[in-house]
């Protein structure tokens, strides 16, 4: 049929999968005087596929669709049927469609009707199509020629629904469960022309043969022949082979050259054939086969690309793999076995790897204990949990599988075995190859050979792939968990001896991971590192004795300073924790300790347990100042931190005095700039919570000056110098300049690690506030919102800059008028505030005042009259009658008072607030108008509309000079002022508002200020 298409009834459209349905349609329809133009047999080599086959489709009376998902999914098969639906302008239907399985029709097809073969046996099929097709118009119109001529010799297709004659294929598992994306795309690759072979290749227990077990009965039906081979040892394979060729009546010769021929064209003439080598170590160990039929490998080896489709197999997905549980355990209901939190601690303990929990499955119920009691197992005996004998349907255990693998590696490659035996004590996932092979690395010596040898090093990582012990990509190295503790195991009984591995590992890890992780690419590299160091303090537990105690420690206090940076406060406790335990014994005055000491402490203050913070500076103090070469380094830095914690607490004095102290040591200890920059930037903190707000921003311009000089203007610790002068530039009323600053600083640290990162929050928190003083009220929502994002995307659940961002939203909806949700912001604060400080800590006091302030506006004025009440009694006992932060919280709680009815003491509250802010600020200060504006309010509820109106007046010509003629406070001020004109009438009509002066705390925690 190489010319043009006679006229013929049915032109049949079918997807490559459902060939089997194609044959067996055209058979019988020919069969029973039906003309089909069929592509699989009626298109020859060399012919113009697209023009035949519109020709077909054209004279052809029908198009007959063999309807499947794989035929909807796919646009070619898409155009065939709708060509036919659309040319069909008599209604004659040119379209009929045959259904092989379930899957959603279109609309088009269904209002048209369709011939449902699914779950048909052959005869019933048979029937039902004819008597379809045979009444009215769908019968041909003319005779019907004679049907191609079929040798009456030739088998007709078997019917697809029914398996083939001749299948060997190991039995179903009744537990396989998942891989439906994997099966299907293994069918399609089969099914398309130009696949003949596919290979399966991941790691031994991954599920591989059983995968390949599954597709071979799941798609049985597609194939007249289906032939399991394993192909692990020559013999047994050249076996198998025999027996197909037996099963296909092919005489043994005992010439297995003669013998193959025979088969390969057999298999030729017959077509439609499946054959499966299980556990193929090579492409070189695998029978080339003829065409027409399809091959399907199983392999570690990935290594198939020239040969075949290669499909990479992983474990289950956490869904899969709880399923696959549920379904082994108790058919569908674990609560005999265990809860859903005891089956997900399975399934992640044995990294949802097939074969392991086929293994754990088998062996609860063959014990009859419980998922809990067996996890139990795990812990204290994993060895016999694992090597128990294999499940029904494999060969061996996960254990006995990788051991054999592992003889195998070190045997054939020991540059890969010494590599793997490395990667066992690091973590699973993302082993960085090329810091691994970085020069100065303390590697074992032979490992160190190996890894700065390109080819050495590329040959031992292919080696580990070509048997799917790792995954690798030019980045990167990843092995299962359960391949690292087999690693382990054996290393026991063979050596080297794990606690030797472990010092290694914690000696490597020392050499590579930086002193400071301040600069980004520093960072970046702590960050690679980290999951590694987190490893092996998991393992040194079992090897303790053994571990270089002092390189342990260091590693695990670098670390910790790294992470205390990142705000990862639990983890970094923890290391600290560990790392003071390894340096148990050592001399009180060793410097590795008091540095390990020192930096503990920073972290202890940043999470509120001060007083255990300001035990360990004292004692990194006392030892310090001893005059040793070897400890001289840590006293001004004690003085520093110690300054800084005294702050905090309210002990100002104290503090300036530790701060000029450690200042005073600049020329003969010869102090980093660095140190001096944050030696000063603490004194301008110091200075501005005592009020001295121009010695404040003089001491913080120093501090800027000074980590420009040692940093450069990118860096993260100058744009920390910019944040905190700004906040004195608030504090004295220069808001556009502290706005410029903030910009500046977010800038910089935007520029360098990006808009989202960690650094990024306390120049987003104090921007917020300095953007709401300017009445920029969307934008400082946008800055404080950012912040909160940024915090909550890290580990830390109780961050010390949460409650810090809260109140500052909590303030920022107080003035924008949303007193509600202002109120919900403000109680979350506290909150967490609680969770980090005693209530009488100066950051609680920032809290509690915000808090009481947006309460008393609230109208709930006895909740606001306890907070303000408690918060005024914290502040004076800290910072003292006249502090300007004091009269903040007094002038909060005068204005409670005031809503509680007692005016007379309200004023006496705002007088003396407004003496002390004067005293600081001076006359043309924000504060002061806000505390002049809260006084007209207390006369006008007085009734005294003069006094009130003078006062209204003073608040709105310092707004107008402070804040700009058209910003929302000034807005309010004049309001009032209006109001104060007339006669007061509280009750009766509009009344005036109260503002209120909102606390902050401008200055950033320790974790940058390094």
């Amino acid at each position: 049929m190489g010319g043009a298409v006679d006229r013929g009834d049915f032109y049949l459209s079918y997807h490559p999968a459902d060939l089997s349905w194609a044959h067996w349609l055209s058979w019988v329809l020919e069969r029973n005087g039906y003309t089909v133009f069929v592509q699989d047999w009626d298109l020859r080599p060399g012919e113009n596929i697209v023009a035949r086959k519109a020709q077909a489709l054209d004279r052809c009376e029908f198009t007959l669709a063999v309807v499947t998902r794989a035929y909807l999914a796919t646009p070619a098969c898409r155009d065939d049927w709708t060509s036919a639906f659309l040319q069909d302008p008599d209604g004659r239907e040119r379209l009929v469609c045959v259904q092989t399985e379930v899957c959603d029709l279109p609309r088009q097809m269904r209002v048209r009707g369709v011939i449902d073969l699914q779950d048909r046996a052959e005869e019933e099929a048979r029937t039902v199509l004819l008597d379809h097709l045979d009444p009215g118009r769908r019968r041909p119109t003319a005779r019907p020629g004679y049907p191609r001529a079929v040798d009456g010799g030739v088998e007709p297709p078997r019917f697809p629904a029914v398996a083939p004659r001749i299948f060997h294929v190991p039995p179903r598992n009744d537990h396989f469960t998942g891989r439906l994306h994997h099966l299907r795309g293994l069918h399609e690759h089969l099914q398309a022309v130009t696949v003949l072979q596919a290979a399966v290749h991941g790691l031994g227990g991954v599920g591989k043969s059983q995968i390949a077990i599954e597709y071979a009965h799941r798609y049985a039906t597609s194939y007249d022949i289906v032939w399991w081979v394993a192909a692990e040892q020559p013999a047994v394979m050249q076996a198998d082979i025999s027996a197909l060729a037996a099963a296909l009546d092919i005489p043994l010769t005992g010439d297995e050259r003669r013998q193959r021929e025979a088969l390969y064209a057999e298999l030729r003439r017959r077509g439609r054939w499946l054959i499966i080598y299980d556990n193929a170590e090579h492409p070189d160990d695998v029978y080339p086969l003829p065409e027409g039929g399809r091959v399907l490998i199983t392999s570690r080896n990935p290594n198939w690309a020239n040969v075949a489709t290669a499909v990479s197999l992983d474990v289950l997905t956490d869904e899969e793999a709880s399923g696959f549980l549920d379904k082994r355990l108790s058919t569908g209901d674990t609560r005999d076995y265990g809860s859903p939190a005891d089956i997900k601690e399975l399934r992640q303990r044995l990294g949802n790897l097939p074969l392991a929990l086929e293994q754990a499955a088998a062996f609860i119920q063959a014990a009859g204990i419980n998922v809990r009691d067996y996890l139990g197992l795990l812990s204290t005996s994993p060895r016999d949990a694992l090597s128990t004998s294999p499940p029904v349907g494999y060969a061996r255990t996960v254990i006995d599988t990788w051991m054999l693998t592992l003889d195998k590696i070190e045997k054939t490659c020991p540059d890969a075995y010494g590599l793997l035996l490395f990667c066992a004590f690091l973590a699973p996932d993302q082993v960085p190859r090329r810091v691994l092979s970085r020069p100065g690395g303390h590697l074992p010596r032979r490992l160190g050979r190996v890894v700065t040898s390109p080819s050495r090093y590329f040959a031992a990582v292919s080696a580990l792939r070509r048997y799917s012990m790792v995954k690798a990509t030019p980045e990167e190295i990843s092995l299962h968990r359960l391949v690292q503790w087999v690693v382990r195991q054996r290393a026991v009984r063979t050596g080297p001896h794990p606690s030797e591995l472990v010092s290694d590992v914690v000696r490597w890890l020392l050499s590579v991971y930086p002193v400071s992780a301040g600069e980004p690419e520093n960072a970046a590299l702590a960050g690679t590192l980290l999951p590694h160091v987190l490893a092996v303090h998991d393992h040194v537990p079992g090897h303790r004795h053994h571990t270089p105690r002092r390189e342990l420690a260091a590693l695990l206090e670098r670390t910790a300073v790294f992470l205390h940076a990142s705000t990862r406060l639990k983890t970094a406790e923890t290391l600290f924790d560990s790392a003071l335990r390894f340096l148990g014994g050592t001399k009180p005055t060793d410097p590795q300790l008091l540095r390990t000491e020192l930096a503990y402490g920073r972290l202890l203050q940043d999470v509120g347990r001060t007083d255990e913070a300001q035990h360990l500076f004292e004692r990194v103090l006392t030892h310090s100042r001893k005059r040793n070469a070897g400890r001289a380094g840590l006293l001004a830095p004690a003085l520093i931190d110690m300054g800084r914690l005294l702050q905090e607490e309210g002990r100002l004095r104290e503090a300036r005095e530790r701060v000029t102290e450690a200042l005073s040591l600049a020329p003969t200890a010869r102090l980093p700039v660095e140190l001096q920059a944050k030696a000063y930037g603490i004194l301008g903190r110091i200075q501005q919570d005592l009020g001295e707000i121009t010695d404040a921003r003089r001491a913080y311009e120093l501090a800027l000056r000074l980590a420009v000089q040692a940093f450069g203007e990118r860096d993260s610790r100058v744009a920390l110098r910019r944040n905190n002068l700004a906040g004195a530039l608030h504090l004295a009323g220069d808001v556009q300049e502290a706005r410029h600053q903030l910009d500046t600083a977010l800038a910089g640290l935007t520029h360098v690690y990006g808009s989202a990162h960690d650094r990024t929050v306390a120049v987003r928190v104090n921007l917020g506030a300095a953007l709401q003083v300017l009445g920029e009220y969307g934008a400082a929502r946008g800055q404080l919102d950012q912040a909160l994002r940024i915090c909550g995307g890290l580990e830390l659940h109780e961050d010390p800059r949460i409650p810090m961002i809260l109140t500052g939203l909590g303030v920022l909806s107080q003035d924008d008028g949303d007193l509600p949700q202002a109120l919900r912001h403000h109680r979350a604060a506290l909150k967490a505030g609680l969770k980090l400080y005693l209530p009488d800590h100066p950051r609680m006091v920032v809290l509690s005042s915000n808090a009481g302030a947006a309460m008393t506006r609230e109208g709930s004025v006895a909740e606001a009259s306890a907070t303000l009440r408690a918060a005024l009694g914290a502040a004076t006992a800290l910072y003292g009658e006249h502090h300007p932060r004091v009269a903040v919280v007094r002038s909060h709680w005068g204005m409670c008072l005031a809503a509680a009815g007692d005016t007379a003491e309200a004023w006496a509250q705002e007088s003396l607030a407004l003496e002390d802010s004067q005293r600081t600020y001076g006359d043309r200060h924000q504060r002061t108008a806000t505390i002049q504006n809260s006084l007209g309010c207390i006369r006008w509820m007085q009734g005294r509309a003069r006094e009130s109106g003078e006062l209204f007046s003073r608040a709105l010509r310092i707004a107008v000079l402070t804040y700009g003629p058209d910003h929302p406070r000034t807005a309010v001020f004049r309001a009032n002022r209006g109001l104060g004109t007339g006669d007061p009438k509280p009750g009766a009509g509009p009344e005036p508002v109260a503002l209120f002066i909102p606390l902050h705390i401008h200055q950033q925690a320790t974790t940058i200020d390094r």
